[in-house]
């Protein structure tokens, strides 16, 4: 049986593309878009274990892809990459509704959780959230499920884990949580899931 969900937040909640961050910045920049990516990539596991701050984030960015434009620009451009996913939102407002307790687990940064926080009201649906960048360790490294157990009021045997990466999923899996491998393309498998497990078909 399960009565509590612990969501992530990327390509579950929200998907996220950071070529749309790119593909603005680019005609301020001495590369291409891709390029852009293939030179920042290496700071945002830096950003999401909270090791460098968004504005040390701008300032090493800025230097990596040659950027001249407009500071505000850039950091608009790096936070509006997100699409929602409407039946995944339609679903955790039902629960909500309904007085089950929902929480999140993310590998994210201070840069988009103040964005996604005030932009889209669904995340005004969760009681609890652990993000990477403020307890400095990621998915699926053992200590943040670990950090979950211990912050979060949940009983990993009845609470759905819901990742759209296997190795997540699997790590979360030997913490003791039931699993949702996600796909935001067979949303109705989820459906199905979760008729089975709690009875409900989700609408």
């Amino acid at each position: 049986m399960v009565n509590a969900f612990l969501f992530d937040v990327g390509n579950v909640i929200i998907a996220f593309d950071f070529r749309k961050a790119a593909r603005k910045i680019e005609p301020c920049c001495d590369c291409s878009a891709g390029e852009i990516l293939a030179r920042v990539s290496p700071l945002t596991d830096t950003l999401e274990r909270g090791e460098i701050t968004p504005d040390q984030f701008y300032d090493e960015t800025t230097r990596l892809i040659g950027y001249q434009g407009d500071r505000d620009f850039l950091a608009r451009s790096f936070e509006d990459i997100f699409e929602l996913n409407e039946p995944m939102v339609e679903f955790i407002q039902a629960r909500h509704a309904e007085g089950i307790p929902l929480h999140l687990l993310s590998n994210t940064n201070g840069i988009h959780v103040p964005f996604f926080e005030k932009t889209y009201e669904v995340f005004d649906c969760f009681d609890g959230r652990i993000y990477s960048h403020e307890v400095g360790c990621m998915k699926p490294d053992p200590e943040i499920y670990r950090i979950v157990k211990e912050r979060l009021p949940l009983d990993p045997a009845t609470t759905l884990y819901i990742d759209d990466l296997p190795a997540n999923c699997e790590a979360g899996r030997e913490a003791g949580f039931r699993i949702n491998q996600y796909d935001r393309q067979n949303h109705g498998s989820f459906l199905r899931q979760i008729a089975a497990l709690c009875g409900k078909n989700g609408d």
